[in-house]
């Protein structure tokens, strides 16, 4: 086999079709120019002479092996790094068969070993010792900046542990996961002195950060890593994992900025004359439970106050319908400062009672997602009795929060105004009071609910059954609830207990203690059903509402048999985009939409006529799923 070495202009070159190399021609080509600029050809090409040259054309030359390098030369051509008659180094083969050449492109491409990682780890350490910085040396070779970071931190890792891996005692992704940390010792300790029966990554990492703190820990999320950087500590990040945001190396440093941010925060309380204000980082079942619970009290508004109030809402309500028919920044800026003036009104209606806050306290703390948690009106156990005589409360398990309310999170609002869900639910909450007095278990079981969650919980859970008593008047959210079916049901059941009852209350403890136990159950459901208050207020707590949901799955409440969409009770409240949502999801797209065309008057009567015994309901009176284990509790309490 005849050959010579020679170097051949580029323009003279041109891949030959029987190079073996079809697939992934351009991989990495970017990387592979990137390193001929930096560093020359530093292999030949193998060519073999196609056409001889003559006085009107230059020879030309199959490439038969280093297509790749070929490419990358053009590559750098069409960038004018180099130019057209850039004088090539090859190996010309003399005439063979076409089975030989085949043979020397496909050895070209398979008897070859790739280097080892850690020989390249090596290496770039080496350049880096030299003085190149890793920009220099991802822009002579080709690589993105990051990449070269990261293995000049693999280059960092214990010699020992390199050796590990040359000998494939340990995997690539432990190699990366000592990488954490720069400390050899701490690194040669964990594999080769201690006795770890896990040496997985994940391991490696939790033992080698053990004493830094995550970058999603409370106190970090809190203070934030700007101001944590600002104030001189250092963030360690793991350049494998780019999903962590990584590790705060000075424990110190961050608890006390964390600690100077919270008391901060607790600033104001203390100007509120609380008898106490702590501050902890975390709070459990066993801070909480030991203390006891002050109650805000409920106080009415003044006759001007609540006038105001109503001229609000019904105001809100006008300007929400204005808004669907068409835009406008002066009614959205009016909105806004109606909705800031009623939730002050409301604040008017809670008060702390000043005899107890002396005696009370506030304890702040950080949620799991690094935000203030504020638990006010707390009672240590050596001032209950105290608060009891100076608030005037007997239980502290009370809860008559105007705020109380059905809104579960804005999820079953479906656009509707404050008003329109107030007297939803007061509807709801009515005939949910029928059905659960006809089920003692289940208001037994909500009885006992509202009882345990105080003793086995962290804090007592929200529920819509208030247990002082107290019997919520559902008048005031609703003009026509007095009037509902629900209702009727309820007077009469009032009545037939009134004619059961002894008439002397001195009679009565001698007639409960003498009545079969199914009387007192049906006694305790009729009494519980009417403390019952899942009415749906502004800025209301979620948490009524879910208990609200468990009670309606188990009295099998369908508030189809109790409520229908009628015009003075629904469509009236509406605006014209949600009637016809609402006939649209009740009857048929088509129908709903003839009724775009109707003034909002004739489109509300023309409403309630097609909707008219179609059991259909708005979502905050759909039956709503409930946890199938706390459903089931109760099922088998009224067997």
């Amino acid at each position: 086999m005849s050959e010579n070495l020679m170097t051949i202009p580029l323009c003279q070159l041109k891949r030959a079709a029987l190079n073996v190399r079809k697939t992934g021609r351009k991989a990495d080509l970017e990387q592979l120019a990137a390193s001929i600029e930096a560093h020359g050809l530093l292999e030949n090409l193998v060519v073999r002479l196609v056409r001889v040259g003559s006085e009107e054309a230059e020879p030309l030359y199959d490439v038969i092996a280093g297509g790749r390098r070929f490419d990358a030369l053009k590559l750098l051509a069409k960038r004018h790094k180099i130019t057209m008659d850039y004088p090539v180094p090859c190996k010309v083969l003399g005439e063979q068969d076409m089975s030989a050449y085949l043979e020397i492109s496909l050895a070209e491409n398979i008897v070859r070993a790739p280097l080892h990682p850690a020989d390249q780890f090596d290496a770039f350490a080496k350049l880096q010792k030299e003085g190149f910085s890793a920009a220099e040396i991802a822009a002579r070779f080709g690589l993105p900046e990051k990449v070269v970071i990261q293995r000049l931190k693999l280059g960092a890792v214990s010699p020992r542990l390199m050796a590990a891996y040359r000998a494939e005692e340990l995997t690539l992704d432990q190699l990366m996961a000592f990488a954490i940390t720069d400390d050899h010792a701490a690194q040669e300790a964990f594999w080769f002195d201690g006795v770890h029966g896990d040496r997985s990554p994940r391991a490696i990492r939790r033992h080698l950060t053990d004493h830094l703190i995550e970058a999603h820990d409370r106190r970090a999320l809190f203070v934030g890593h700007e101001a944590y950087e600002a104030a001189g500590g250092a963030i360690i990040r793991d350049l494998f994992q780019p999903e962590s945001e990584g590790y705060f190396a000075d424990g110190p440093l961050l608890e006390r900025l964390a600690r100077e941010k919270l008391e901060a925060a607790a600033k104001p309380f203390r100007a509120e004359g609380w008898g106490w204000v702590e501050i902890l980082f975390e709070t459990d079942y066993g801070a909480l439970s030991a203390f006891g619970q002050l109650q805000p009290v409920a106080v009415a508004l003044s006759e001007e106050d609540q006038t105001r109030q109503t001229g609000l809402a019904e105001r809100y309500d006008e300007l929400v319908a204005l808004l669907d028919e068409q835009e406008n920044e002066e009614a959205v800026e009016e909105l806004n400062r109606i909705e800031a003036e009623l939730d002050s009104l409301e604040e008017k209606q809670l008060q702390w009672p000043e005899g107890g806050m002396a005696k009370a306290g506030v304890l702040l703390s950080l949620t799991p997602e690094g935000e203030v948690k504020v638990n006010a009106g707390l009672v240590r156990p050596g001032d209950r009795s105290h608060v009891e005589r100076e608030s005037g409360e007997e239980d502290d398990d009370g809860d008559t929060s105007p705020d109380a309310g059905d809104d579960k999170g804005g999820e079953r609002r479906n656009g509707y105004s404050d008003t329109l869900l107030a007297d939803l639910s007061a509807h709801r909450t009515m005939a949910l009071r029928e059905m659960l007095a006809r089920h003692p278990k289940a208001a037994l079981a909500a009885l006992v609910h509202r009882l345990a969650c105080r003793l086995f919980y962290e804090w007592p859970a929200g529920s819509c059954v208030n247990i002082r008593p107290d019997f919520p008047d559902l008048a005031p959210f609703s003009k026509t609830v007095g009037e509902s079916p629900a209702a009727a049901a309820l007077l009469v059941r009032h009545r037939e207990w009134q004619e059961r009852l002894p008439t002397e209350e001195e009679a009565f403890w001698p007639w409960l203690m003498q009545s079969e136990t199914e009387v007192l159950l049906e006694l305790l459901a009729y009494c519980v059903s009417l403390t019952l208050d899942a009415v749906h207020r502004r800025n209301g707590s979620g948490d009524h509402g879910e208990m609200a949901d468990r009670l309606a799955e188990a009295v099998s409440l369908d508030m189809r048999d109790w409520w229908q969409p009628t015009r003075p009770l629904f469509f009236d409240h509406l605006t014209k985009s949600q009637i016809v949502e609402a006939v649209g999801e009740a009857t048929s797209v088509s129908a709903a939409k003839y009724l775009s065309d109707l003034k909002k008057t004739d489109m509300a009567t023309r409403a309630e006529e097609l909707m008219k015994d179609r059991g259909w309901l708005p979502a905050s009176l759909r039956s709503q799923p409930a946890d199938s284990a706390s459903a089931g509790a109760i099922d088998m309490a009224a067997e």
